[in-house]
């Protein structure tokens, strides 16, 4: 992973793995202070949602691992997700929100709309994903 000085988590593709990474956000905000609300709010969102495709998607049923590395640097705040499940299925060009009555498929395209960048790549039996938010000033 490229964050260098952030925090960091391993966690397992069960759905009590969100709360882990909320706690690992929450840990983010107490040590940067300085994160304004709104950025906070979406950046928040990118890695929860990208969280939950992971534990939904990245698996045949059983669990696996997969980490987390984020961080808040002057100007950006940045996540990187890794795991070795399926490779994603994702068009994130095209990447759209689906109809209001829809149940799911939402995931994507809001994380698209509240960070600057979202990346998916998948190296060898590897699947990574990048996000990065641009800081508002305080």
């Amino acid at each position: 992973m490229t964050v260098d000085g952030g925090l960091r988590l391993t966690a397992s593709t069960e759905p009590e793995s969100l709360e882990k990474v909320q706690a690992l956000l929450e840990r983010l905000w107490l040590q940067h202070d300085d994160v304004v609300l709104p950025d906070r709010i979406r950046f928040e969102t990118a890695v929860i949602e990208i969280a939950g495709n992971i534990i939904r998607h990245a698996t045949d049923g059983e669990p696996i691992a997969f980490e987390l590395a984020v961080v808040a640097q002057p100007g950006r705040l940045q996540a990187e997700f890794r795991d070795e499940g399926k490779r994603a299925d994702v068009d994130l060009d095209a990447a759209q929100l689906p109809s209001p009555l829809a149940e799911s498929g939402r995931g994507l395209a809001l994380a698209l709309a509240a960070v600057h960048e979202l990346s998916y790549r998948r190296e060898g039996s590897t699947n990574h994903w990048r996000i990065v938010r641009w800081r508002m000033d305080p």
